[in-house]
């Protein structure tokens, strides 16, 4: 009787370590994708300025990452 329930406890925690652990695992993928996004919309936003208003008006770091990504004007 007194194994049953030392297994069963044993079985539980294991249960439940997992779940925190994957639910750990996701949140970091998260915030990795989001961090990935951020990076991808301030591009897009450095080429949309340059098509409103031209790439001679970009700053040079903008120039820069525009040339960096060889985004065609």
């Amino acid at each position: 009787m007194l194994a049953e329930v030392v297994i069963e406890m044993v079985l539980f925690c294991g249960l439940i370590s997992l779940f925190f652990n994957e639910q750990r695992v996701l949140i970091e993928h998260e915030k990795q994708q989001i961090g990935e996004l951020k990076k991808i919309d301030k591009n897009l936003n450095i080429s949309k300025k340059m098509m409103i208003v031209g790439y001679d008006e970009l700053s040079m770091t903008e120039r820069q990452k525009i040339d960096k990504y060889k985004i065609y004007r």
